[in-house]
Formats: structure tokens, sequence, C-alpha cells
């Protein structure tokens, strides 16, 4: 008793169909038998073997097709308690699994099943992305430490050399103190930087836009440079096509964008002859290329180097020096114009390619004079 308890627990809907499958057959079939004989001795036009094989036919089809009816209804009731048996588990086991299974009778269960799959992947995608931007913000705190705790134990201790040193020459006192200065400079130009990193990824930043001539901003950014480059016979040149190209921008961290591109090619590109400016229009989008032919960037470092942090490991000395955050910014600016921005990089160009709207839609902005 205790198993046909089980098996009927189990098999209830399919229980309920055959059931009601068996009594739709039997009414049809008392039906079709009773209206056949009546109508068979209202109408005489037939032969007895005639009005025999049309109740049979009628019959039989009538049969097969409540069957086939009763059989697809059964397989759709019972696809959508699967559905329900799944997600109620899914819910359950707080997962993103996917239904790997098709309700061949059921389309609007079917539909179910994929509007399900997608949430269930979207899921997975938004959890992936919360673990790597754990594993960023983990490995951006490790970083941040790292790269103020060196130059600061460097200023505690050359500090502390001056303080304790009663018998220190002022030679020494001097370059002891010009040395923590240098120091101190670099923890400030990494703090601006991770002040200015965070601002790129607020939610709520605004951008503060303006009509702006391309040329004019390249040819104010190239003078502040022209000594620096004369020191390192660095050519800076510009070039717009057409010559006025004007754009809807925020002036201040568009600059900061190209001042990062163009202190870039100095520190890193090595061997360089010139560092040169282009824009061009393209449909809606004004194409800004910084260029310079200097020494080629690894092509495994193609993909990483607008990461924040990430340096080029050739690039990592002293000299050179870099909180690893100019590039980061100018993919953050970017991205808040809308825009897109990558690198080139080959044995004779290393080119930084910036793709920006001439019009930022639906943002109002004012116009103020270069």
């Amino acid at each position: 008793m205790k198993k046909i308890a089980i098996f009927f627990k189990h098999n209830r809907t399919k229980n309920y169909y055959i059931i009601v499958t068996l009594l739709l057959l039997c009414l049809y079939s008392w039906t079709t038998m009773t209206g056949f004989d009546a109508l068979a001795q209202r109408v005489n036009r037939f032969s007895s073997n005639t009005w025999q094989v049309l109740e049979f036919f009628v019959f039989v089809l009538g049969n097969f097709a409540i069957i086939i009816v009763q059989y697809v209804k059964w397989r759709r009731d019972e696809s959508l308690l699967r559905l329900i048996r799944e997600l109620r588990q899914i819910s359950a086991d707080n997962a993103d699994m996917a239904i790997d299974w098709h309700a061949t009778y059921a389309p609007k269960t079917q539909a179910l099943i994929d509007v399900s799959n997608t949430i269930a992947t979207n899921t997975r995608r938004i959890r992936e992305e919360e673990r790597a931007s754990e594993r960023s913000k983990d490995e951006m705190i490790t970083n941040i430490s790292h790269d103020l705790r060196t130059p600061l134990t460097a200023i505690i201790g050359y500090l502390g050399l001056v303080e304790m040193g009663e018998n220190l020459s002022d030679d020494n006192r001097k370059k002891y103190i010009h040395t923590a200065y240098d120091k101190s400079n670099q923890m400030k130009v990494l703090v601006e930087d991770l002040f200015e990193f965070s601002k790129t990824q607020a939610q709520d930043a605004s951008l503060n836009l303006t009509s702006l001539s391309l040329s004019d901003l390249f040819g104010q950014l190239l003078a502040s440079y022209e000594l620096e480059a004369q020191e390192k016979n660095i050519k800076l040149t510009q070039l717009t096509n057409p010559e006025m190209i004007v754009i809807e921008a925020d002036s201040d961290k568009l600059a900061r964008v190209l001042m990062n591109l163009i202190t870039n090619a100095f520190k890193y590109g090595d061997g360089a002859t010139f560092i040169k400016l282009t824009a061009q229009v393209r449909d809606e989008n004004v194409e800004i290329r910084v260029i310079n032919d200097g020494a080629k960037i690894p092509g495994d470092a193609l993909d990483d180097i607008f990461d924040r942090f990430y340096r080029v490991e050739s690039s990592r000395n002293s000299k050179t020096g870099g909180t690893g955050l100019g590039l980061a910014i100018v993919k953050g600016i970017v991205t808040q114009h809308h825009g897109l921005v990558s690198a080139e990089s080959d044995d004779d160009l290393t080119t930084f390619v910036i793709s920006l709207p001439l019009k930022q839609k639906g943002v109002s902005y004012e116009e103020k004079p270069n």
C-alpha cells in the first residue's frame, strides 16, 4: 500500500490525465455509437455497411485525436511542473544554474526556460564581475600600500638620519633632506593621481562640458612641453583635418588625457625623435592620435596598459617612476566622454588612438571661449 501511495503521489499529473482521457474516450465512444444509430435510422440513403464504415472511421479518428490532445496537454503540464521544481531548487540554492532540457510540446514553458537561462547567464556574469572587482580592489590596496610605503620609508629614514645625526656634515644633511623632499613629491603625485582616478570611477561624476577647438588645445599643450622637448631633442607637431575641429568636452579633463599621453611618450618612448598630435573627423566622431617613434610596447602588454597600476616591466625603474595610474585615468576620462581608447605599437611607431563623439548627446553644456 505504501508503494502504491508513493506511486500516486509522484505521478499525480499522469494519473489525472489517464483518468480524464479514459472518461473522454468512453464518453466519445458512447456518443458516437448512439449518435450513429440514431442517424442511421433517420437517414436511409446509405447501406448498413456504409454506416458501419463511417462510424468506424469517426470512432477511430475521434479517439486518436483525444489521445493526442491529452498527451500534448500532459507533456505541457509536466514541463511546467518540472520547470517550477527546478526554479525552486535554483532559488533555494541561490545558484546561477542553467536549465539544460527542452520543452518540446510547451512553447510557453520553453520561453520561460529561455528567460530563466538568460537571467542565470547574466547573474553568473555579474557575480564574476563582482569577484573580479573584489580581486582588483584587493590588488589596488596592495599596490597603493606598496607605492606609498616605499617613499614613506625613505622619507622617515633620511629625516631620522638628519634628526639623530649630530655630527652630520652640511653636505650630507642637504643631500638627505633633498632626497626626502623628492620622495615626498613622489607621494604627492601618487595621491593626486589616486584622487583623479577615483573621480573618473565615481558613478555620479559630472563633466563641465564646453565647446572647444582641438587645434587650439593641441597648440597650448605642446607649447607647455617645448622646453622638455628641446632638452631631449624631440620635435613636437600637430595636425587637424579639417583645420578647425570643434568638440564638446570637459576641456580640463581632455587636456589631462593628452598631457598623460604626452608625458607617457616622454617617459617611456626611449629613442623617440618626435611626438605628434593629430585629429581627424570621422562621421559624428573625432579620432585623436598621440604618436611617437620611441621604443615599442610589447604586444602582450597592449591590452593591459590601461589597467590601474599596470606598468610594462621594463618601465619599472627609478628613472621613469610613474604611479601606474596615468593610462587608467586616460581610459576613465575617455569613458566619461562616451569614447574609446586603444594603443597600437610596432617597431616604427607607437600610437594611442582616442575616439570621441563631436557632441555629447543628451547633455547640456556651457560655451566658453578658449
